[in-house]
Protein backbone atom coordinates (compact mmCIF):
# COMPACT_ATOMS: atom_id res chain seq x y z
CA UNK A 1 0.00 0.00 0.00
CA UNK A 2 1.40 3.34 -1.28
CA UNK A 3 2.33 5.93 1.36
CA UNK A 4 0.31 9.09 1.29
CA UNK A 5 0.76 12.48 2.82
CA UNK A 6 -2.92 12.89 4.81
CA UNK A 7 -3.41 17.13 5.84
CA UNK A 8 -2.95 18.44 9.33
CA UNK A 9 -6.45 18.44 11.12
CA UNK A 10 -6.74 21.34 13.57
CA UNK A 11 -8.64 19.50 16.94
CA UNK A 12 -9.71 23.00 18.11
CA UNK A 13 -11.66 25.54 15.88
CA UNK A 14 -10.51 28.85 17.55
CA UNK A 15 -8.34 30.87 15.87
CA UNK A 16 -4.51 31.31 16.85
CA UNK A 17 -3.47 33.38 19.46
CA UNK A 18 -2.24 36.56 18.91
CA UNK A 19 0.88 37.89 20.23
CA UNK A 20 0.66 40.85 22.74
CA UNK A 21 2.60 43.72 21.87
CA UNK A 22 3.59 46.31 24.51
CA UNK A 23 4.41 49.83 23.08
CA UNK A 24 6.66 51.80 24.92
CA UNK A 25 6.41 55.53 25.15
CA UNK A 26 9.93 57.13 23.36
CA UNK A 27 10.97 58.35 26.85
CA UNK A 28 11.89 54.83 27.65
CA UNK A 29 13.29 53.89 24.21
CA UNK A 30 15.72 55.95 24.50
CA UNK A 31 16.67 54.98 28.34
CA UNK A 32 17.09 51.58 27.20
CA UNK A 33 18.96 52.79 24.03
CA UNK A 34 21.75 54.83 26.52
CA UNK A 35 22.26 51.37 28.20
CA UNK A 36 20.59 52.08 31.69
CA UNK A 37 18.11 48.92 31.75
CA UNK A 38 15.72 48.24 34.62
CA UNK A 39 17.26 44.51 35.27
CA UNK A 40 21.12 43.99 34.28
CA UNK A 41 20.60 40.36 33.07
CA UNK A 42 17.56 41.59 30.45
CA UNK A 43 18.97 41.42 26.91
CA UNK A 44 17.38 43.76 24.72
CA UNK A 45 14.17 43.28 22.94
CA UNK A 46 12.85 40.70 25.68
CA UNK A 47 9.14 41.07 27.41
CA UNK A 48 10.02 42.40 30.78
CA UNK A 49 8.50 39.91 33.14
CA UNK A 50 6.49 42.24 34.92
CA UNK A 51 4.95 43.16 31.62
CA UNK A 52 3.74 39.52 31.41
CA UNK A 53 2.14 39.30 34.70
CA UNK A 54 0.71 43.14 33.87
CA UNK A 55 -1.51 41.81 31.06
CA UNK A 56 -3.10 39.27 33.40
CA UNK A 57 -1.44 35.74 32.00
CA UNK A 58 -0.89 33.57 35.01
CA UNK A 59 -0.33 30.29 34.98
CA UNK A 60 -3.13 27.99 35.19
CA UNK A 61 -3.96 25.62 38.32
CA UNK A 62 -3.70 21.83 37.16
CA UNK A 63 -6.89 20.21 35.99
CA UNK A 64 -7.16 16.36 35.95
CA UNK A 65 -9.22 15.51 33.22
CA UNK A 66 -13.02 14.54 33.77
CA UNK A 67 -13.69 11.52 35.27
CA UNK A 68 -10.53 10.57 36.54
CA UNK A 69 -10.84 12.01 40.08
CA UNK A 70 -14.33 9.92 40.11
CA UNK A 71 -12.49 6.70 39.76
CA UNK A 72 -9.80 7.53 42.46
CA UNK A 73 -12.52 8.22 44.70
CA UNK A 74 -14.37 5.11 43.73
CA UNK A 75 -11.43 3.03 43.98
CA UNK A 76 -10.86 4.76 47.67
CA UNK A 77 -14.44 4.48 48.63
CA UNK A 78 -14.06 0.37 47.45
CA UNK A 79 -11.31 -0.35 50.13
CA UNK A 80 -12.79 1.60 52.79
CA UNK A 81 -15.19 -0.30 55.02
CA UNK A 82 -16.44 2.45 57.14
CA UNK A 83 -19.91 4.00 56.24
CA UNK A 84 -20.39 7.05 54.43
CA UNK A 85 -23.58 9.23 55.20
CA UNK A 86 -22.78 11.47 58.63
CA UNK A 87 -24.29 9.56 61.62
CA UNK A 88 -26.53 13.06 62.97
CA UNK A 89 -28.07 13.73 59.61
CA UNK A 90 -28.78 10.33 59.73
CA UNK A 91 -30.61 10.03 62.84
CA UNK A 92 -32.00 13.24 62.12
CA UNK A 93 -33.88 11.57 59.65
CA UNK A 94 -34.91 8.27 61.12
CA UNK A 95 -36.56 10.44 64.16
CA UNK A 96 -38.28 12.62 61.47
CA UNK A 97 -39.76 9.96 59.74
CA UNK A 98 -40.65 8.02 62.68
CA UNK A 99 -42.66 10.72 64.12
CA UNK A 100 -44.53 10.44 60.96
CA UNK A 101 -45.62 6.92 60.95
CA UNK A 102 -45.54 6.42 64.83
CA UNK A 103 -46.33 8.34 67.67
CA UNK A 104 -45.41 5.55 70.50
CA UNK A 105 -41.56 5.21 69.36
CA UNK A 106 -39.79 8.09 70.39
CA UNK A 107 -36.06 6.55 71.51
CA UNK A 108 -33.78 4.81 69.30
CA UNK A 109 -30.56 2.62 71.35
CA UNK A 110 -27.49 3.69 69.37
CA UNK A 111 -26.88 -0.28 68.27
CA UNK A 112 -30.20 0.01 66.16
CA UNK A 113 -29.46 3.46 64.70
CA UNK A 114 -26.40 1.89 63.52
CA UNK A 115 -27.75 -1.40 62.13
CA UNK A 116 -30.49 0.52 60.11
CA UNK A 117 -28.04 3.10 58.29
CA UNK A 118 -25.68 -0.05 57.87
CA UNK A 119 -28.65 -1.41 56.30
CA UNK A 120 -29.48 1.67 54.33
CA UNK A 121 -26.94 2.30 52.97
CA UNK A 122 -26.06 -1.67 52.15
CA UNK A 123 -29.79 -0.60 50.07
CA UNK A 124 -28.18 2.31 48.40
CA UNK A 125 -25.17 0.34 47.14
CA UNK A 126 -26.86 -2.11 45.70
CA UNK A 127 -29.34 -0.33 44.13
CA UNK A 128 -26.44 1.67 42.30
CA UNK A 129 -24.31 -1.43 41.52
CA UNK A 130 -27.48 -2.66 39.44
CA UNK A 131 -28.30 0.78 38.05
CA UNK A 132 -25.10 0.95 36.85
CA UNK A 133 -24.87 -2.77 35.68
CA UNK A 134 -28.74 -1.30 33.70
CA UNK A 135 -26.75 1.65 32.30
CA UNK A 136 -23.75 -0.40 30.70
CA UNK A 137 -26.05 -2.21 28.78
CA UNK A 138 -27.79 0.53 27.30
CA UNK A 139 -24.08 1.57 25.92
CA UNK A 140 -24.31 4.37 28.67
CA UNK A 141 -21.37 5.52 31.42
CA UNK A 142 -23.77 7.59 33.11
CA UNK A 143 -26.65 6.63 35.55
CA UNK A 144 -30.10 7.88 34.98
CA UNK A 145 -33.35 8.04 37.05
CA UNK A 146 -35.23 5.27 34.47
CA UNK A 147 -32.05 3.19 35.36
CA UNK A 148 -33.20 3.76 39.38
CA UNK A 149 -36.31 3.42 38.67
CA UNK A 150 -35.83 -0.34 36.43
CA UNK A 151 -33.22 -1.47 39.41
CA UNK A 152 -36.39 -0.80 41.81
CA UNK A 153 -39.15 -2.44 39.44
CA UNK A 154 -36.53 -5.60 38.91
CA UNK A 155 -35.10 -5.56 42.78
CA UNK A 156 -38.10 -7.55 43.40
CA UNK A 157 -39.93 -6.67 47.21
CA UNK A 158 -42.00 -3.63 46.74
CA UNK A 159 -43.73 -2.30 49.79
CA UNK A 160 -45.63 0.55 48.41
Amino acid sequence: MARTKHPAVRTASRPPKKKLQFHRSPHQRAAQTDGASTSGTQRRGAPARDGAAAAGRTKRRHRWRPGTVALREIRKFQKTTNLLIPFAPFVRLVREITNDYSKEVTRWTPEALLAMQEAAEFHLIELFEVANLLAIHAKRVTIMQKDIQLARRIGGRRWS
